[in-house]
């Protein structure tokens, strides 16, 4: 091959960079997550946000704000390895619009705030409570909806 590549084959080069090609699809595609993200989103967010509304005694306050900053930190950490081990872009899509974009964070306060409706029938515990399920359920969900969308999205390897 002194004189490069046979006619007809492709390096690695052109078929990454091909316009017309798969590659480029698969990297316009969205990118999943990590398995264990959907569920430890949910989970700690629905902790974070419980505990951080909820009334405490005067002798757990202390104990309460130091488990409230560890499951924060645990929180922001699971999304900083998350969106370092797939490249998770901010926004839905090229031609995604405003509404597209806006809707899982409205849903999100939506049943956030409706978990706190319960707040004047039972105490604000109860509100916490249902506020941070409600949350923690509605970001797991939507996170498993978003990776499942984006495994099928996604062409299958190229072997060659």
């Amino acid at each position: 091959m002194p004189n490069g590549p046979e006619p007809g084959a492709t390096t690695y080069a052109e078929r990454t960079l091909d316009p017309a090609g798969r590659p480029e699809a698969a990297a316009r595609a969205p990118h999943s997550w990590p398995r264990w993200f959907a569920p430890a989103r949910g989970v700690l967010g629905a902790a974070v946000f419980a505990l951080g509304g909820a009334p405490w005694p005067a002798r757990a306050d202390d104990l309460a704000g130091v488990l409230l900053c560890l499951l924060t930190a645990a929180f922001v950490v699971v999304h900083y390895v998350a969106v370092r081990r797939s490249r998770v872009l901010a926004w839905p899509g090229d031609r995604a619009t405003m509404w597209q974009r806006l809707t899982p964070t409205l849903v999100q306060a939506a049943l956030y705030g409706g978990g706190w409706l319960l707040a004047p029938l039972f105490g604000r515990t109860a509100g916490a409570l249902a506020a941070g399920v409600l949350l923690g359920a509605t970001l797991w969900t939507q996170t498993a909806l978003h990776d499942a969308r984006a495994r099928a999205s996604r062409p299958p390897a190229d072997a060659g």
